[in-house]
């Protein structure tokens, strides 16, 4: 098959038995990869069984990729994850870059599906056809940046050629809620608590080693259209600054639209934001650059601090999302501390966004009585105290005291520490929201709320679109321009987002900034040149939409309900001051429109009819019992 590996792995934790069947090419057109696969197989798994707690071995965990990892081309070097979330208790997925989804391909798979737990610490090992369940008592107890190092080293005389780790730190082995999983130390399955799932599973790794190579359906055509491009990467503005400046670019650019959350959602100005800007960070702790496979947009940024109390050795540096959690949203001007911060969540393996959210939570509770000093073991939560943030943080990490009760979210912190915590909360369905203000966007409120997995910017190209990254002239709802602070006629857009969108960055996986000068045309002739298939727009819109459904379907089966399409009253208070003042947007109205368009019931239920339409029978059975 022309774009695939044409091999799925089965791994059973529980009987220490490993399975591979074959990609089935009916199943790869009907549902193109990455999150396509990964959806339907996580359904066909748990239909016969939905009801299991996320930390459950029941719970599956699948990775997958999609037809393009492994080619060398801008921007299409991402693969997925997919699991029940021990943080929200709905359907997550993880869209993450770096070199391991090509590396598996490499090595013959499209994709790994491991179900039960392992009675004690272990690795799953791949080699080519060589595919082995390994103790990995060894490093359990490891961070990250160790646990790789160490993997590497150890089985580097034993194969042969470039290997990739796929693993867990301490939060996934402590359960931590919104732990992570990291390829190569620096690219992340962050968000929803996928290295807790992996934890309870005690499965510490993956490791990848494979010397194959993927077949090109069209390989002149695919060239031609490369070729075509390079004068649109050239000039490309967008582009230059991602390269340049990587995503802390957006600091600059979110700051005139009042896009940065700060002091925990409270206000959008701040006298000391530029302590933290793209120049502040290339001038205190950047060091470098370093890319995903196959892209020349090298947008990752290395960094490193050689004296003084936040001093770091050179590593993975802080994006956007993880400076404006821990600098803006805290109060904290000192970059070096971020990059600690940064390199601290790295080597536990945690979300920095739910990290730096629940600590600019804890902080408000603090300033507010809620909790003293008593609770907190000494540590003085005020802003602007970046020895104390990054104190709890490995307190976070370590479920050590207080960080014990954060290491389970924001939202079940709330309920402990009681009172009006739950005011200060930034949180839907349980998932801390992302770096983007739905005052200044009134977009990303809809977004926020309706998504399967919660807060997410990232579930389709919506951030990237209504901010001007990414624009589809031929695609007629994505074509017009979006005023931010307006509520009316969202809902369209926002279908159009996540009905494309899901086959552009969830199913293809393409990634957001590094395709910005594609339309959509472009987009699904990159496919099509690859696989040899022949996609129209329409049609990879109605597979992106049948996905979406599905997803949404899944958090459904797992209790998702209208009440939980609702943002916080925090994210729903309006500023006083800055470029959004007395901006709030309108759910009320954006979701009697999105409920229509999508045939939901008024609890949030995708009708029966329309999921039989889209060919999901058994999960309009599941969801209508009786009915």
């Amino acid at each position: 098959m022309h774009g695939y590996a044409g091999k799925i792995l089965s791994v059973d934790l529980t009987s220490n038995t490993i399975e591979t069947s074959p990609l089935d090419s009916d199943f790869a057109r009907r549902n193109i990869g990455g999150i396509g696969f990964a959806a339907n197989v996580y359904f066909d798994l748990i239909k016969d069984n939905p009801r299991f707690d996320a930390l459950d071995p029941d719970n599956p965990f699948v990775i997958m990729t999609g037809p393009l990892a492994g080619i060398k081309l801008n921007g299409v070097a991402r693969w997925v994850c997919a699991t029940k979330s021990p943080l929200t208790g709905f359907w997550a997925d993880a869209n993450i870059g770096g070199h391991f989804g090509a590396h598996l391909k490499f090595a013959g798979y499209d994709g790994i599906v491991i179900t039960g737990s392992a009675p004690k610490p272990t690795y799953l090992f791949i080699e080519n056809d060589r595919v082995e369940l390994r103790s990995a008592e060894k490093y359990w107890g490891k961070d990250v940046y160790v646990t790789t190092d160490e993997m590497i080293a150890d089985l580097s005389d034993k194969s042969n050629g470039s290997a990739q780790v796929f693993a867990i730190g301490p939060a996934g082995e402590n359960l931590v809620r919104f732990a992570s999983i990291a390829n190569d130390k620096s690219h992340f399955a962050g968000r929803a608590g996928m290295g807790a799932v992996l934890g309870s599973k005690k499965l510490k790794a993956v490791f990848v080693r494979g010397t194959g190579g993927i077949d090109i359906a069209h390989p002149d055509r695919l060239e031609t259209l490369n070729d075509k491009l390079k004068d649109a990467y050239d000039e490309s503005i967008f582009i230059e600054a991602v390269r340049n400046f990587g995503t802390v670019t957006y600091m600059d650019v979110g700051i005139i639209s009042g896009d940065i959350p700060m002091k925990n959602w409270q206000q959008t100005e701040w006298e000391d934001f530029d302590a933290i800007g793209p120049l502040a960070y290339e001038e205190k702790i950047l060091t470098g650059r370093k890319t995903c496979y196959g892209c020349g947009i090298a947008c990752k940024r290395e960094a490193e601090v050689k004296e003084g109390p936040f001093r770091f050795p050179n590593g993975p540096g802080p994006e956007y999302e993880t400076v404006a959690a821990f600098g803006s949203m805290c109060l904290n001007s000192d970059m070096e501390s971020i990059g600690k911060l940064n390199d601290i969540c790295n080597r536990y393996g945690m979300d920095t966004v739910s990290c730096g959210s629940t600590v600019a939570f804890a902080i408000e509770c603090f300033e507010r009585g809620l909790i003293s000093e008593e609770d907190t073991g000494g540590i003085s939560l005020t802003w602007r105290n970046a020895e104390a943030i990054v104190t709890l943080t490995e307190k976070i990490g370590k479920r050590e005291g207080f960080g014990a009760i954060l290491a389970e979210g924001s939202e079940q912190a709330a309920n402990r520490i009681g009172g009006k915590a739950s005011d200060f909360l930034t949180t839907v369905k349980g998932l801390e929201a992302a770096m983007h203000d739905p005052r200044s966007y009134h977009s990303f409120g809809l977004a926020y709320a309706v998504s399967p997995r919660g807060a997410c910017h990232t579930e389709s190209p919506i951030f990237p679109i209504q901010s001007g990254g990414l624009y589809f002239p031929d695609i007629p709802e994505l074509a017009d321009e979006q005023i931010a602070m307006d509520s009316m006629g969202k809902a369209p857009f926002i279908i159009a987002c996540q009905d494309f969108g899901t086959f552009l960055t969830g199913c293809a996986v393409f990634c957001n900034l590094g395709i910005s000068p594609l339309n959509a045309s472009q987009a699904v002739e990159i496919v099509n040149h690859v696989t040899g298939f022949d996609y129209t727009i329409d049609e990879v819109t109605d597979i992106g939409k049948r996905i979406w459904y599905l997803q949404r379907g899944l958090s459904n089966l797992f209790g998702a309900r209208d009440v939980d399409d609702r943002l916080p009253k925090r994210l729903m208070t309006p500023l006083e001051e800055g470029p959004s003042a007395g901006s709030v947007p309108d759910m009320d109205l954006m979701l009697k429109e999105y409920y229509a368009l999508r045939n939901f019931t008024g609890e949030g239920i995708p009708e029966k009819g329309v999921l039989i339409k889209l060919d999901l029978p058994e999960l309009a059975e599941l969801l209508y019992k009786g009915g």
